[in-house]
């Protein structure tokens, strides 16, 4: 701006120099200074309109503001009432958590008075109850039990189960024999049990009754003491430790029934006292009892010729400990397991009956294997029976042959059999066999499974041989 009022005035001096000579400088000088005055005019007009446009940008600026400051007014606000309402839920929360600390302290209190006075002697003889605390335990997977009760320091224990097989049975039998065919439905067996451990963890007792058709009777009864693995002691009514097959339990067979061979030489239940072990591991087992030798129909009664029937039995498992009252390998053996044994029985029985003035000795000699699902199980029978009367001595034998494979693992098994008998050796014409086959299917291992076997027995004769057919079909379940 300054630069261009510079110039105008210097160019006005200079005309006016030019023309006063000439008689008319008022006039130029009057035209030189009117030009520079409406630039002049034009300019302040402009600065005028940005002036008045700042000044309204301004003062939207300063409404703007004004509405923020409000707005943050609003906000500060409302960020104090949810203070306030948090520091009010905080002292809630305290109030209630306190609240529920002295209750639950008060019940934790008063649970403690009424177990201490339940666990005196006053307590107990008003509610009769001599020992305290029992707990209650469920075992569906257990071998055996499914209920039992024990005390805290597990010195008392009482377990319960029971089994039950229902079996449907169609036998074709040898119409030369004026034998007509057979169909059956019936419960084979059907037993409850409990055992446990009374006074301390070294005194056991067990007691089965069983309705075996329909026929109910106590079947076990009896006390054992298992102070060492290596050295126990039985007394009662039991199984007698002789043959192998007749020592496993009848729910926990290959198939449905044992062989015509073990039930011809097995010394079945008597009366007496077994001191037993298994020591080194598990590699050995033994058996050294006496029994009464009376038979199951004729114990409780006295010994009416004195003489006592005694039993050997050892046993050798070359690989750790065998299950050797378990047909199956149900468990499924990631390692071959083995055994063998043998048993010798002095004034011995014959089908559970007690030989009157006949000094009578019966032998066994058995072999298993197991592995990954398969097994088997053979036994050899030796008997010989000689009368005091010396009027010559009868012997007899006997074996069987079984196996078992899991083509399912723990769930199929096929099973095979075969049996020979031969009660008397010098009587030519009286050899009994026996040829099963049979597949079971397992539910819940032996406590829940059904069997199906098909069965062909042949019984020699001096003129025929008498020959039956068999076809069976089971249920078993354990509870």
């Amino acid at each position: 701006m300054w630069n261009k009022w510079h110039t105008y005035a210097l160019t006005s001096i200079i005309v006016l120099s030019a023309v006063c000579p000439r008689g008319n400088p008022q006039e130029v000088s009057a035209q030189q200074t009117e030009q520079p005055y409406e630039i002049a005019r034009d300019e302040s007009e402009v600065l005028k309109q940005q002036l008045n446009q700042m000044e309204e940008s301004f003062a939207k600026q300063q409404e703007q503001l004004k509405q923020i400051a409000e707005l943050a007014t609003q906000q500060q606000e409302q960020i104090q009432i949810l203070r306030n309402r948090i520091d009010t839920m905080n002292s809630q929360s305290t109030t209630q958590t306190e609240e529920i600390h002295s209750t639950l302290a008060k019940k934790e209190d008063v649970k403690q008075i009424v177990e201490d006075y339940l666990s005196t002697k006053e307590a107990r003889e008003k509610m009769g109850l001599g020992m305290p605390g029992l707990t209650a335990e469920y075992t569906p997977n257990g071998e055996k039990y499914a209920l039992g009760i024990k005390s805290p320091d597990g010195n008392f224990s009482l377990d319960f189960g029971a089994m039950m097989q229902f079996r449907c049975t169609y036998k074709d039998r040898d119409e030369d024999f004026n034998e007509s065919d057979l169909i059956d439905i019936n419960v084979r067996r059907a037993r409850v049990y409990f055992g446990g451990n009374i006074y301390n963890k070294i005194i056991n007792y067990y007691v089965a009754a069983d309705a075996d058709k329909f026929n109910f009777g106590l079947r076990d009864f009896y006390v054992y003491f298992t102070p060492f693995e290596e050295l126990n002691a039985k007394i009662g009514y039991f199984v007698v430790p002789f043959n192998r097959q007749r020592m496993t339990s009848s729910s926990k067979l290959l198939l449905q029934d044992r062989s015509i061979a073990s039930e011809e030489f097995d010394q079945d239940r008597d009366t007496g006292f077994d001191i037993y072990g298994k020591p080194f591991d598990g590699h050995i087992e033994y058996h050294a009892a006496v029994f009464q030798g009376a038979g199951e129909k004729f114990s409780g009664i006295d010994n009416t010729n004195n003489e006592l029937m005694y039993v050997l039995s050892a046993r050798y498992n070359p690989f750790g400990k065998y299950d050797c009252y378990d047909e199956t390998d149900v468990k499924y053996s990631d390692k071959i397991k083995a055994t063998i044994g043998a048993a010798v029985a002095f004034n011995a029985k014959d089908r559970d009956k007690k030989l009157m003035n006949t000094n009578t000795i019966v032998e066994v000699v058995d072999f298993g294997v197991k592995y990954r699902g398969f097994s088997w199980s053979n036994e050899y029978y030796m008997r010989t029976e000689n009368p005091e009367d010396n009027c010559g001595s009868i012997d007899s034998n006997g074996f069987y042959t079984q196996a078992g494979y899991f083509v399912i693992a723990k769930k199929l098994e096929i099973a095979a059999r075969y049996s020979m008998l031969d009660p008397n050796n010098d009587v030519s014409n009286d050899l009994q066999k026996e040829y099963d086959v049979g597949i079971n299917y397992y539910f819940r291992a032996h406590r829940s499974k059904i069997q199906a076997d098909i069965g062909h027995f042949v019984t020699n004769g001096e003129d025929e041989d008498k020959r039956e057919n068999r076809i069976r079909l089971q249920y078993q379940i354990i509870f």
